[in-house]
C-alpha cells in the first residue's frame, strides 16, 4: 500500500540563465532554494542576481527589492563589514563561519539572518544561505523585557523592604513578628527588647513560654482567637520580674502561605475590675458594625475594627485625621446634607448611602449619627452598617415585585406600550423627586442638585406631578 507523501518545500529560483550558471545541475538548484529559509546567489561584484525563499516569513517584494542591487547596500551600517568577509573567501570551507546580518528595511525594524557563504559554480559567483532569526530575536527581546522588569521589581522590593526596615527600627513602640506555624518569636525591634529588658538577639527565635513564663498560654489564646477572627486582639501581659503591666495587641497578616502575627506591645496600667464605660468601649471596639467619631469639621478623631474592617485599612492610623467624606457618601452633596441636618437636628436615622473603602470599592451601608459636646466643640458620632446583603436577602425572599410594578403588568394587553413606559417613565421620576426631597428635609435647592437639575426642572416636574405647595412655600 502507498504512503502519500505530504507536499515539501516548493521555492524556486526565478533567473533560468542564473541557475544555470550557479548550479551544476537542477536538483542541485532546488536544493539550495528548500534546504534554507533564504539563498541569495551573487555575482563577482556583489550584486544580488536572485534569490529564494521557501516559507512564507519573506514577501515577494523582498525579491525584487533585493535583485540587480549590491548586497552591501542593502545591509545596515554595521553588517557591511560581515558581508564583506562573507563574500571575500567563499570557497576556503576551513573558514566558512555563520554571520550575523541585519537588512534595513524602510519603515519596519532590521530583518536578522545568519548567513554562511560558498562558492557557486561559475568562478567569482557566491551562494549565500541565510537563516531567519526574527523568532529567536524575538525571544530574546521578550528575555531582556522580563530580566528589566524583574530588576525593577526587585528594585521595588528592596526599597519597600529598606523602608519598613527603617521605620521598624526606629519606631518608639514595641514590635513583635510571631510566626503562625512555630508560634516562635521571628522578629523583634529595639523598643520591644527594651520594653522586655532583654537583648533583641536573645529574642529573637525564643519561644513564648521564654519571653512570657505564665502568661504564654493567654498570648497563645489571643493569637488563636485574632487568627479565627482576622480582626486585632490584645492581652494584659504583667512581666514576671518586675510587675510591670503592658498590653498586647496581634494582629494576623499573611506571608506567602503562611499566616504570621504582628504584636505590638503598650504599658499600661495595673489590671483592675472593668468599669461600666471600659465594658462599653471594649464592646464598641469590637462591634462588628463600624463606628466614627469626628470633630465639627468632620476629620476623624478615632474609628473601631468594624471601620478599619470595611473600608480594608491597616489600621486606625490611616484614618485619624482624615475627613470622613473620604469614605462616605456618594456625593459631596449627599455628604453635606447629612451633616447639615446632623448640625441642624443633633440625630441622624437610617441615612442610606454608601462607604467607599481604600481600594475604592463602594458598599451600600445605612448611618445613624449624633451630634454631642465634646472637650472642644461639639463631636459627631457614626454608626455605619452595611445592608447590601440584606437588600439581596430581602429580595430573594419576597420573590415579587413592588405592587406599584404590578400595577404596569397588569395593563399588558390592554395598554400601548409607549403609553405602559411613559406610565411607568412617571412613576419612576415621581418617586426619585419625593425621595431627594425626603432626603433632604424638603430643601428643594439641594434636591435639584443631587437629581442632577435645574431648579426651573425640578418645579416643572414637581407641578406636573402634583408634588408639593409651589405656590406657598419657597426655598430655603
Amino acid at each position: 500500500m502507498d504512503t502519500k507523501v505530504p507536499d515539501g518545500p516548493n521555492a524556486r529560483f526565478h533567473a533560468a540563465d542564473v541557475v544555470a550558471s550557479a548550479f551544476p545541475d537542477a536538483a542541485s538548484a532546488d536544493l539550495a532554494a528548500n534546504a534554507a529559509d533564504l539563498t541569495l546567489i551573487i555575482d563577482k561584484a556583489g550584486v544580488i542576481c536572485d534569490a529564494a525563499f521557501p516559507g512564507e516569513d519573506f514577501e515577494p517584494s523582498d525579491y525584487e527589492d533585493w535583485v540587480g542591487k549590491k548586497w552591501a547596500d542593502l545591509v545596515a551600517a554595521d553588517s557591511r563589514a560581515k558581508v564583506a568577509a562573507l563574500l571575500s573567501s567563499p570557497g576556503q570551507a576551513g573558514e566558512r563561519r555563520w554571520r550575523h546580518v541585519n537588512h534595513s528595511r524602510d519603515g519596519e525594524l532590521d530583518l536578522p539572518i545568519r548567513f554562511f557563504t560558498m562558492a557557486a559554480s561559475k568562478p567569482g559567483w557566491t551562494l549565500a544561505i541565510g537563516r531567519d532569526m526574527r523568532g529567536v530575536s524575538r525571544m530574546q527581546q521578550r528575555l531582556l523585557d522580563a530580566q528589566q522588569s524583574m530588576e525593577r521589581e526587585y528594585t521595588r522590593v528592596r526599597e519597600a523592604e529598606t523602608r519598613f526596615r527603617m521605620l521598624f527600627q526606629i519606631s518608639t513602640e514595641g514590635v513583635l513578628v510571631i510566626s503562625g506555624v512555630t508560634l516562635k518569636i521571628t522578629d523583634v525591634n529595639p523598643a520591644a527588647a527594651r520594653f522586655l529588658g532583654r537583648r533583641a538577639s536573645d529574642v529573637q527565635g525564643s519561644s513564648l513560654e521564654m519571653i512570657f513564663g505564665d502568661r504564654a498560654s493567654d498570648v497563645r489564646e489571643t493569637l488563636a482567637v485574632a487568627r479565627k477572627t482576622g480582626r486585632a486582639e490584645n492581652v494584659e501581659l504583667t512581666l514576671n520580674d518586675d510587675e510591670q503591666t503592658f498590653t498586647l495587641l496581634a494582629s494576623v497578616f499573611r506571608e506567602g502561605q503562611e499566616a504570621s502575627f504582628l504584636c505590638r506591645l503598650t504599658p499600661g496600667a495595673a489590671a483592675s475590675a472593668p468599669s461600666p464605660d471600659t465594658s462599653l468601649n471594649r464592646l464598641a471596639e469590637i462591634l462588628p458594625d463600624g463606628l466614627a467619631l469626628t470633630g465639627e469639621d468632620g476629620k476623624i478623631l478615632s474609628v473601631n475594627e468594624g471601620f478599619i474592617d470595611m473600608a480594608q485599612l491597616h489600621g486606625s492610623d490611616e484614618a485619624v485625621g482624615v475627613s470622613i467624606d473620604q469614605f462616605l457618601g456618594r456625593t459631596e452633596v449627599e455628604f453635606n446634607v447629612l451633616l447639615a441636618n446632623l448640625r441642624e437636628h443633633g440625630v441622624i436615622r437610617h441615612f442610606a448611602t454608601t462607604l467607599r473603602s481604600r481600594l475604592d470599592i463602594e458598599e451600600p451601608v445605612e448611618v445613624s449619627a449624633v451630634s454631642a459636646p465634646g472637650p472642644v466643640g461639639r463631636v459627631f458620632g457614626f454608626a455605619i452598617r452595611p445592608v447590601g446583603r440584606r437588600v439581596v436577602a430581602s429580595r430573594g425572599n419576597e420573590g415579587t415585585l413592588p405592587s406599584s410594578a404590578d400595577q404596569l403588568s397588569d395593563l399588558v394587553g390592554r395598554v400601548a406600550l409607549k403609553d405602559i413606559v411613559r406610565e411607568s417613565t412617571d412613576m419612576i421620576e415621581r418617586s426619585c423627586i419625593e425621595a431627594a426631597l425626603d432626603l433632604t428635609n424638603d430643601n428643594r435647592a439641594s434636591a435639584a442638585e443631587i437629581l442632577g437639575l435645574s431648579r426651573q426642572s425640578l418645579y416643572a416636574k414637581m407641578h406636573r406631578h402634583k408634588i408639593g405647595d409651589l405656590q406657598s412655600k419657597s426655598d430655603s
